[in-house]
């Protein structure tokens, strides 16, 4: 139990220096911001939203891709090449 909660606090600690960012260049009238206790949620701004504060070990790959408006209309995460490499890290296989 001990290691499992070492193991989080030092995921946390590597986590809380970056976050992801917000893409200036949205061409709608929705604009995004990154919300939630570990920055995993990407929403409209002004809508910050809360979550728990669990600490996922894929919540790192985050900080691979951009909270953006999608082409849906709403905002999300764009994937891209280096996210998903990282992502795959944490499937199960």
């Amino acid at each position: 139990m001990l290691k499992v909660v070492f193991a989080t606090v030092v995921l946390l600690a590597s986590c809380a220096g970056s976050q992801p960012t917000t893409s200036p260049e949205s061409t709608s009238e929705t604009s995004c911001e990154v919300s939630g206790c570990n920055s995993e949620i990407c929403s409209e701004k002004g809508k910050k939203m809360i979550s728990p504060c669990v600490v996922l070990p894929q919540h790192v790959c985050l900080k691979k891709t951009k909270c953006e408006v999608q082409d849906t209309g709403k905002c999300g995460w764009t994937p891209n090449k280096e996210y998903r490499e990282c992502i795959k890290r944490f499937m199960i296989k």
